[in-house]
């Protein structure tokens, strides 16, 4: 029974952060954004886990440099800067691949992780159970990449959660604190709280942006139940960025009839194209209209829109993942409000088979940047002729 007991000053932050974990479980069962969601929130917490480890990354310049987009240096950025700023963009890179595609040694060391926390887990509540075993994992000077993978897959074994959470991997309890196991548990509760809650916003967030482009859409496509358009915004909604040769695939047209289809989501202001590409031939990547800042973080020649202003576009200063007001008085609501739960859009027909493609091209993005990088870490060839077609 000692096992079972919590002490007071923790009794608070646990029932905190299991409240925040299961409103975000909840509200992924069944959504459809869930993979976008996943995508995002890996490449947060890869930013989240680089900070803690030291570097800080700009969550849109991460997104731009795992497409392999080139990005734009900094108005005074030095060479030695930029050399800091693309190794702390390839860390980050490197974070997320424990996640999203683990190579064998790193899922070797998760496994060891996650047994390291199932040991430690016998007879306490599983969110303090995670906490005293990520203690006990870094007293033994074991990787933090590994734990901090390990947790959302530990908090699934235990049935606390129907997903493996991405969003939530306490990493800010890593940073400099007491260390004394009280103290440490209380502050991976308030790391985990911290990370649910954002991770619930998040999607919030993504719903509501789905929600305003899809009643536009359907406002322009009116009575007209063959246009694609609605289709086309459920797709960019729901995966992270989008080709046109994979919009194409996902609806089973003609990739000129993706191309229009895009021009006209963005003349109506629901997408954005986020390379700013132009040359014939150029893969363009589109998302809706929160990711339009991508664009303004990369070299490529910008197209000015017919009637605008020249020059590059404004870099937005406000969070990569800001809620998005549904009127403009919506904004005077008090920071402290709960968030709502947006009415729920009818249920549509996903091709869920193309967005496990699209999340799969993502995932081979990643692990070719690290095959690139450790090639250049032993001083090799960074293309060699065998691998010419597969870098390309």
């Amino acid at each position: 029974m000692a096992d079972l007991f919590v002490a007071g000053g923790i009794v608070t932050a646990l029932e905190q952060a299991a409240i925040a974990i299961g409103r975000l479980d909840t509200a992924l069962v069944g959504n459809p954004l869930r993979r976008a969601w996943t995508f995002w929130s890996e490449l947060d917490a890869a930013r989240r886990h680089a900070e803690a480890d030291g570097r800080k990354v700009d969550l849109f310049r991460l997104a731009a440099h795992l497409h392999g987009l080139p990005l734009r240096p900094g108005d005074t950025t030095s060479a030695p800067e930029r050399g800091r700023e693309i190794a702390g963009l390839n860390h980050a890179v490197e974070l997320r691949s424990w996640m999203a595609t683990p190579d064998p040694e790193q899922q070797y060391l998760r496994d060891i992780a996650l047994d390291s926390l199932r040991d430690c887990g016998g007879g306490q509540p599983a969110l303090v159970a995670t906490a005293h075993g990520m203690l006990a994992w870094l007293a033994g000077q074991g990787s933090r990449p590994a734990i901090r993978a390990a947790v959302p897959l530990y908090l699934r074994d235990r049935a606390i959660t129907i997903h493996a959470l991405a969003a939530v991997t306490g990493s800010d309890a890593l940073r400099a604190g007491p260390d004394d196991p009280d103290g440490f548990t209380v502050r991976f509760l308030d790391a985990v709280r911290r990370e649910a809650a954002d991770g619930r916003g998040r999607l919030l967030t993504m719903e509501r942006e789905w929600r305003g482009a899809r009643l536009r859409v359907d406002h322009r496509a009116g009575a007209r139940s063959n246009s694609g358009l609605p289709a086309a915004v459920d797709l960019l909604a729901a995966s992270p960025l989008l080709s046109i040769s994979a919009l194409a695939e996902a609806l089973n047209c003609s990739v000129e009839g993706a191309s229009r289809m895009l021009d006209a989501l963005v003349q109506l202001e629901v997408a954005a194209e986020v390379t700013g590409r132009t040359e014939r031939g150029a893969r363009r990547l589109y998302g809706l209209r929160r990711l339009l800042p991508i664009r303004a973080e990369t070299t490529a020649v910008r197209r000015r829109t017919r009637g605008g202003q020249r020059g590059r576009p404004k870099r937005v200063l406000t969070a990569p993942f800001a809620e998005l007001a549904d009127e403009p008085k919506a904004a005077a609501v008090t920071p402290d409000a709960e968030p709502g739960e947006p009415a729920r859009l009818a249920a549509v027909s996903f091709d869920f088979d193309a967005l496990d493609r699209l999340i799969a091209a993502a995932d081979e993005r990643t692990r070719g940047v690290r095959r690139l990088l450790d090639r250049i870490a032993r001083s090799e060839k960074p293309f060699p002729a065998t691998d010419k077609t597969e870098e390309a």
